[in-house]
């Protein structure tokens, strides 16, 4: 006889909690503005799909139970808040001395001169934690993301089915959960390329510039909040 299959939650509620959580201001979706300005849409999509599929490995075993673990342990937490924080005010330090205008004006440069001799793409060598992060780097973030924590460890109490394996039982509401969140992240990748267009304005660049830094900054500090 094979197992009974047993639904709890709602799928609509769990859709929209990772979409809110997913497309609303975060670390990724900052580092993700801040590496696009930089380097383009096409440029983030490791950055982006290591983001994707951290949080996805995190709600696959918060399904598993790990959910329960952090909630037992506050020191866990404790543990992933100091770590994050000092990850993400080195990571500002990064951002706050980077020059938009340059570096925007020396890949679009590089791009051109690509096409005009007709090459590929290639990919811009850069220095551990320069923006946009690589897919190791970006995954392996999110075990320091308060933010991610929160939404894989709350998510599974919003919609959960029940089959006796839960490797498998939930991997639609999975697969649901990684397609909204890639979705939510590459609207601040998108925007980011486009605010690209604005490199010949330096006093707008260096605004939005500030703006991103101190939108990190605000983010380190909630977490204490």
């Amino acid at each position: 006889m094979g197992s009974t299959v047993s639904f709890e939650g709602s799928i609509t509620a769990l859709a929209i909690f990772m979409l809110v959580n997913s497309i609303t201001p975060g670390p990724n979706n900052l580092m993700l503005l801040h590496g696009s300005i930089k380097r383009g849409f096409w440029a983030c999509r490791w950055h982006m799909l290591g983001i994707t599929l951290g949080v996805t490995i995190m709600l696959w075993l918060s399904y598993w139970g790990m959910a329960a673990l952090v909630v037992s342990f506050p020191a866990v937490m404790l543990i992933i808040k100091v770590l994050g924080t000092l990850y993400l005010l080195w990571l500002i330090y990064q951002m706050a001395k980077t020059n938009f205008t340059t570096i925007i004006n020396e890949a679009l440069l590089q791009e051109q001169q690509r096409q005009q001799a007709g090459e590929s793409v290639i990919e811009v060598k850069k220095s551990f934690g320069e923006l946009p992060l690589s897919f190791g780097q970006a995954l392996l973030f999110q075990w320091l993301n308060p933010k991610a924590w929160t939404m894989t460890v709350v998510a599974p109490s919003l919609a959960m089915f029940h089959a006796g394996k839960p490797w498998l039982d939930n991997y639609a509401l999975l697969a649901m959960c990684a397609i909204i969140n890639l979705l939510s992240i590459s609207c601040w990748a998108a925007g980011g390329h486009w605010l690209r267009k604005l490199v010949h304005l330096p006093r707008v660049m260096r605004v939005i510039h500030a703006l991103i830094v101190l939108m990190t900054l605000y983010c380190a500090l909630t977490l204490w909040l």
